[in-house]
């Protein structure tokens, strides 16, 4: 007579709680270590909105003195905007105006017609490499 043994196993063993374990493991590692990248990121974005800040507040400037008052040719070398330790000491702008004509090229003589432009250099976050952003708008005679 054939006997058969029917056993109940009620647990886990421990090699499955092991692989268990080194599954949530693994999980757990991964997820960390994105945190800081995805930090770096936040980083980035927010360096680039400050960069487009310091570069819109630079032509309200110029816009605030009126077409008449301010020359043509380079307003600002690329120079920091802060002291170091401020806030503003990992930014560099420079900002140039030309006149143009009506097809918006760059010309000598006056026509009633400025192109502003602010660049403004950061570092980025995440490659370490000098990035820039640039705004240009155009200013006309009243």
């Amino acid at each position: 007579m054939n006997k058969k043994t029917i056993k109940n196993i009620n647990g886990y063993s421990l090699i499955e709680i092991m692989v268990a374990i080194m599954i949530i493991g693994v999980c757990f590692v991964g997820l960390i270590q994105a945190f800081p990248f995805a930090l770096k990121i936040s980083n980035s974005a927010k360096n680039q909105t400050k960069a487009s800040y310091f570069a819109q507040e630079k032509i309200e400037e110029l816009y605030q003195l009126g077409y008449e008052n301010f020359a043509t040719g380079t307003i600002e070398v690329k120079h920091a905007l802060g002291s170091p330790g401020s806030d503003r000491a990992a930014f560099y702008r420079e900002t140039i105006v030309w006149y143009i004509d009506r097809d918006f090229n760059e010309i000598s003589e006056d026509q009633g017609m400025k192109k502003i432009t602010s660049r403004v250099y950061y570092t980025d976050s995440i490659s370490k490499n000098e990035k820039s952003y640039t705004l240009s708008t155009v200013l006309t005679y009243r």
